[in-house]
């Protein structure tokens, strides 16, 4: 049996040599062979150590850890030498491996040499990890893309559907689909569960699939020059974004729950048709964000010359529930509470200009607000309309219809 994987061997002699070895995972080529005394040897190679290593597995592995073998990690400790290989690569490969070496796989080669020792001259193959496809000639029809892909552009070859034998690319760190003519995304693109960067821009996508809500790895999503006519609010789960590109698109509005994106730090608006932002919008923490080109209200609009006879909405229990679990920082799974108060505690919570909590209660105003309050760098308009819920009649006579700054 003979593998790819990335791999780093951890000399433990040398820490009390006062030397440290390589820290970095390098990819190698692992192969597993039985010879005719019915010992199993284990044989790697890598850029490092071209001329191959060794190492036998009968009677010598002092020890195995095997607890993160389901996400493709492994690491065997041998006793002579005193090595540890600490493997990471695909996990039906890790799940080869660990069954072999527990002797519960008999697929071994019986008295076959290591390929790559029996020969020193021959190159180690390092797996493909970056691939680029610029021209509808290098598209791979009748071949399939390499596994051990982490980057993957696929740009201005003018493709219409995406290709679900993406989905299959299971070390992708990158996609760059851009400048295709892509309309719909595969409901099961969450497989991708290592993707962190999703580049779409300039193709014609009108709606992101629900399922996406678990690519919770997604630091950096471009939807720039498409057909968007809403971002959805469950694009507010996704936890780890920071960048989001929605320039060029035909957005009226943005989700109430936008600031529920803690770690967003650029934000591009440009060229929609956005006529006011959301209350929650004030809560954000960005470095960057651009608003150019969007047609915001700017009519003048008067104030009640008494705010405190206005009736103040009252809270549902639904909405005492959701702001209990909030003033509290209660932590809940789906197990503890029902799905229907998960999805109102995303989708119903705003915060007074005061700072003082609203969940379906409050009055509903019009103010402006200074993007440079939420923002170090603004492109575009600085003062812009934003919708505000306030939470008692003196808040309404303090903040609405000004500016939050």
């Amino acid at each position: 049996m003979q593998v790819n994987c990335k791999v780093n061997v951890v000399n433990r002699l040398l820490p009390s040599a006062g030397k440290s070895g390589p820290s970095r995972l390098a990819w190698s080529s692992i192969t597993l062979t039985e010879n005719k005394s019915s010992v199993v040897e284990l044989a790697l190679a890598n850029s490092r150590n071209k001329s191959g290593f060794k190492y036998r597995v009968t009677n010598n592995i002092e020890q195995i850890f095997s607890k993160f073998v389901s996400q493709g990690k492994l690491t065997l400790r041998f006793r002579e030498p005193a090595h540890d290989l600490c493997l990471s690569g695909e996990v039906k490969h890790m799940e080869k491996i660990l069954a072999i070496i527990k002797g519960e796989d008999s697929q071994l080669k019986k008295g076959v040499l290591c390929p790559i020792l029996s020969n020193s001259t021959n190159k180690v193959v390092i797996p493909k990890t970056k691939l680029s496809i610029l021209s509808r000639a290098d598209y791979p029809v009748t071949t399939s893309f390499p596994e051990t892909l982490t980057y993957l552009k696929i740009s201005g070859i003018a493709l219409k559907k995406f290709d679900r034998r993406l989905l299959h690319l299971k070390l992708l760190e990158i996609l760059d689909l851009s400048n295709n003519q892509i309309t719909v995304l595969p409901e099961t693109i969450h497989n991708l569960s290592r993707l962190k960067q999703l580049l779409l821009s300039n193709n014609e996508i009108k709606i992101l699939p629900a399922t996406f809500i678990n690519s919770t790895r997604v630091t950096c999503l471009d939807l720039s020059h498409n057909q968007l006519v809403t971002i959805p609010s469950f694009i507010c789960r996704l936890s780890s974004l920071q960048i989001l590109k929605v320039d060029h698109n035909k957005l009226r509005c943005l989700p109430s729950t936008i600031s529920k994106l803690k770690n967003l730090r650029t934000l591009t608006l440009s060229c929609n048709q956005i006529r006011i932002l959301p209350e929650s919008f004030q809560a954000l923490a960005l470095d960057h964000i651009d608003v150019f080109g969007n047609p915001f209200e700017n009519s003048p609009q008067v104030t009640p010359s008494n705010p405190g006879s206005m009736t103040i909405k009252v809270a549902s229990l639904l909405a005492i529930s959701a702001k209990s679990t909030i003033n509290f920082k209660l932590k809940y799974t789906e197990e503890d509470i029902p799905s229907t108060l998960i999805t109102y505690l995303y989708e119903s919570s705003t915060v007074c200009p005061c700072g003082r909590l609203c969940v379906d209660d409050g009055i509903s105003s019009d103010g402006k607000i200074n993007l440079l309050k939420v923002s170090g760098s603004v492109s575009g308009d600085k003062i812009v309309p934003m919708k505000m819920t306030l939470c008692s009649p003196a808040c309404f006579q303090r903040f609405a219809l000004k500016v939050i700054s």
